[in-house]
């Protein structure tokens, strides 16, 4: 069986809630997209309908189901709760504002990684689930079918996108990348000795930012 060898994955961040709006943390917190807001994604909507998708991933929260259905994106769907967007605990619901006197909260800000959110999720176990999403992801890739090339869709939030470029392209730190609601940056690999390989990073309409 000849495996895939080049796969082009497109993140594609969620259409804008009523907390986003706010600019409240919204992590696990199950709300729905603004419908007033969703015409902001339709040159997204049309430059998609241009890719055929051998697989179409989307987080199982509403936000990002009903920004799924609303870009009617071809390919086979799963939902899968590891591309859920960070659980924020006590900040759920909360702003900046309302959390920057928190000493606990600034520890976070400098260092998400080694700081746990109180009842909410530490750096550790957010990063082994995307980990374990894209392990399977990838094994998927060469699993499935014969096929060279293949394009895989996943409709996730900003920090599961942060995590995942900050993971594959190591000169993009995690706090450096800011992607908007509704917005889509692919990330390029090639299968090299069975290894994959990041070999480019653009934007939705494709820019190169990085190779």
């Amino acid at each position: 069986m000849v495996p895939c060898i080049n796969l082009d994955l497109f993140l594609v961040r969620h259409g804008v809630t009523d907390w986003n709006k706010e600019k409240r943390y919204l992590g696990h917190t199950d709300r729905g997209v603004l419908k007033s807001e969703l015409i902001q994604l339709e040159n997204l909507k049309k430059t998609l309908r241009n890719y055929s998708f051998d697989q179409v991933y989307s987080s199982d929260l509403r936000r990002c189901q009903e920004t799924v259905a609303y870009l009617n994106l071809s390919g086979q769907m799963t939902h899968d709760a590891r591309v859920r967007e960070m659980n924020f605990g006590d900040w759920e619901g909360k702003t900046y504002n309302e959390l920057q006197a928190d000493s606990t909260y600034r520890d976070w800000l400098d260092n998400w990684e080694d700081h746990p959110i109180p009842n909410g999720e530490c750096g550790a176990a957010f990063k082994a689930r995307i980990d374990s999403f894209v392990q399977d992801l990838l094994e998927h890739a060469n699993n499935e079918s014969i096929k060279e090339q293949k394009k895989f869709l996943i409709m996730t939030h900003g920090g599961v996108i942060r995590y995942l470029v900050s993971k594959f392209v190591p000169s993009t730190s995690f706090w450096e990348l800011s992607i908007s609601h509704g917005h889509c940056i692919t990330l390029s690999f090639v299968n090299h000795k069975g290894e994959w390989l990041c070999n480019s990073l653009s934007e939705v309409p494709f820019q190169e930012k990085e190779s």
